[in-house]
């Protein structure tokens, strides 16, 4: 299971069809394996398949049979299937690229958004319009909508990757210490002001009861490098994540002449000591560590499991371990409409030319299994397990037996990620509910509160390339820059209309805004965007 087992939480869209269309998957149990049907199997394959997500981190597949998913892979499918798995990241396109120049492309592959360009462009990958339909894979269009498919590719009515299903809705909140609201007679804030208070007072009211002046309001993890989205400064001047469109222009979040009073902001909470004056060179998770310590009164995180009592390792559990009243909670302690967006994919599924222009028959068993992933039965399997053995389905209730899946899953170091990186763990895109008796009441209500925090919807996924020759990693470095310079330098937003117009220019700025407005315009169809200033 790629994290905690959670409830199935809501999502951006209202998708259609709670299950599987039976007709397109090969008859079988729950546990994969396949019921005689009297029709022949087709010839076996040998597949390589190169597995990338978040949740890998020392995750090993186990020996033999124990491996039940790749056991019904290979029995309900007729396929030999090798499966090379790492934590995405440098590291594995590193590896992925070693392998590719080798000449040994796996048949199917997961790569970040970023690097599919490069192996699209370098001719590496497939073209997939003859087999990635939705006649082909209406498992895997339930999670993804064709028109979401058609905006990520890099030249519109190329088909040439495929969007890895990723976690629609997002867990954005700020956190806070309620026992120490409590205790100093605050209420949680619901604007800017009651925020600038509420971080006063947990910096000079000892709100830890010590009777030293020894915490702060505030921390985050600059890294030494970046002016991070964790300041409120950023959402209280309007700013919603990295990019939105704004009266039908597109607005980089980062580089628009109205940063200067993101700025302004937070030199004043700088300047009143009540931000964790090591925020700019703490490495992330130290803002974290610094909450489990009780240092600090609010962080922010999009780790839904953040504050949860279920983790042993939350930082709820750790704070919890020296205070037995902390009490961390999600809050949205700004009056503006939104918290945050939705989430768009970031990974994608790309096909090799090699194995689609020798081997087309492998290209068509890898998408069929991909689309039995996807459905019912191979969802249920790679993220709950074996039905009977580790959980047991009523109707569209999925009750977790928490003993077995710990001991052959959880505690066998979540294996089962590896299957699941095709699917977010969100049961109620097909129409499931997941009973976890791990999870408490308490935790159900801070799951509903994070999740309940307005959002806007995404745009649709367009990849955003910046022009040939633009590196926007380079870019982001000099603004990065010029942030930190009006912050720890200048201590003063006045200078950034001159900084702006130093990295529209002379970091040629304006070039790739431009070129990103012309690709969400072709995205976007019926509504061209203006031109950005």
């Amino acid at each position: 299971m790629k994290k905690l087992t959670l409830l199935g939480l809501a999502t951006m869209f209202a998708l259609t069809g709670c299950s599987d269309n039976k007709t397109t998957e090969t008859s079988g149990t729950a546990t994969g394996s396949p019921n005689a049907t009297g029709t022949a199997k087709p010839a076996k394959l040998a597949l390589n398949w190169s597995v990338a997500s978040g949740y890998l981190a020392n995750v090993t597949l186990p020996s033999g049979d124990k491996d039940f998913v790749k056991k019904a892979i290979e029995e309900k499918f007729n396929v030999d299937l090798k499966i090379d798995y790492m934590v995405m990241g440098k590291e594995y396109h590193d590896k992925l690229n070693a392998t590719l120049a080798g000449g040994a492309a796996p048949d199917l592959f997961i790569a970040g958004g970023a690097e599919s360009q490069k192996y699209i462009t370098d001719g590496i990958t497939a073209n997939l319009t003859p087999y990635f339909t939705k006649e082909a894979l209406p498992n895997y269009f339930k999670w993804v909508s064709k028109e979401e498919v058609d905006a990520f590719q890099l030249k519109q009515g190329e088909f040439t990757r495929a969007i890895d299903p990723f976690q629609r809705n997002t867990y954005i909140a700020w956190y806070i210490r309620q026992d120490w609201l409590d205790k100093l007679g605050l209420k949680s804030p619901k604007n800017y002001a009651e925020l600038t208070n509420v971080m006063t007072q947990f910096t000079k009211g000892d709100p830890d009861g010590n009777g030293k002046q020894d915490t702060y309001g505030f921390s985050t993890a600059g890294g030494g490098v970046t002016l991070p989205f964790d300041f409120p400064q950023w959402l209280n001047n309007g700013f919603v994540a990295d990019f939105q469109i704004v009266d039908n222009s597109y607005v980089d979040n980062r580089t628009d002449l109205k940063v200067q009073g993101v700025l302004e902001q937070v030199v004043e909470w700088n300047n009143a000591g009540i931000v964790d004056p090591d925020w700019f060179l703490n490495k992330a998770p130290a803002q974290l560590d610094k909450a489990a310590q009780g240092k600090i009164g609010m962080f922010f995180s999009g780790d839904k499991n953040v504050a949860l009592d279920s983790l042993a390792t939350s930082v709820q559990n750790r704070s919890k371990a020296l205070d037995p009243k902390a009490n961390w909670q999600p809050i949205f302690p700004l009056d503006k409409p939104i918290i945050w967006k939705y989430n768009v994919p970031e990974s994608t599924i790309l096909i090799s030319k090699t194995t689609a222009d020798k081997n087309p028959d492998k290209v068509k068993r890898s998408l069929e299994i991909l689309n039995w992933l996807t459905g019912e039965e191979g969802f249920l399997l790679t993220h709950y397990g074996q039905e009977g053995k580790h959980y047991t389905k009523a109707g569209n209730k999925i009750t977790l037996n928490v003993a077995n899946f710990e001991a052959d899953i959880a505690k066998a170091g979540n294996w089962l990620n590896v299957y699941a990186a095709f699917t977010p763990d969100e049961p109620n895109i097909l129409g499931f509910e997941l009973i976890d008796s791990r999870i408490s009441e308490h935790d159900r209500a801070i799951l509903k509160t994070v999740e309940s925090f307005p959002k806007h919807n995404a745009l649709p996924p367009v990849s955003l390339v910046p022009p040939a020759g633009i590196n926007i990693g380079d870019f982001r470095k000099e603004m990065s820059k010029y942030h930190i310079k009006a912050v720890l330098e200048d201590k003063s937003g006045k200078n950034w209309p001159q900084y702006r117009e130093e990295l529209m220019t002379k970091f040629k700025g304006r070039e790739i805004f431009t070129e990103y407005t012309k690709q969400i315009s072709a995205a976007l169809k019926d509504k061209k965007l203006n031109d950005f200033k």
